[in-house]
């Protein structure tokens, strides 16, 4: 599988959970329990999406975990 369109395609699920979650409650027609039902589906769906593309890709995915930590690291302030 692509990783560009791996990530293409999350992101593209991800926003149109997104338009979905907040036109219904635009429009008042979900309650708390429907929105935690299908907030938990999306995130399954993006999790398996997500494991998809690291077994796809691991020593990507490690960079990017190195590169991240050692962004939040220098980020973070030091007492």
């Amino acid at each position: 599988m692509d990783a560009p369109r791996t990530r293409e395609e999350i992101k593209d699920n991800l926003e149109s959970i997104t338009d979905q979650i907040q036109e219904g409650i635009r429009k008042g027609s979900y309650n708390l329990s429907q929105l935690q039902q299908a907030l938990g589906d999306r995130t399954k769906q993006a999790a398996a999406s997500t494991d998809q593309l690291v077994h796809d890709n691991p020593w990507s995915a490690i960079g990017v975990g190195v590169a991240l930590g050692l962004l939040i690291g220098y980020i973070l302030p030091r007492k």
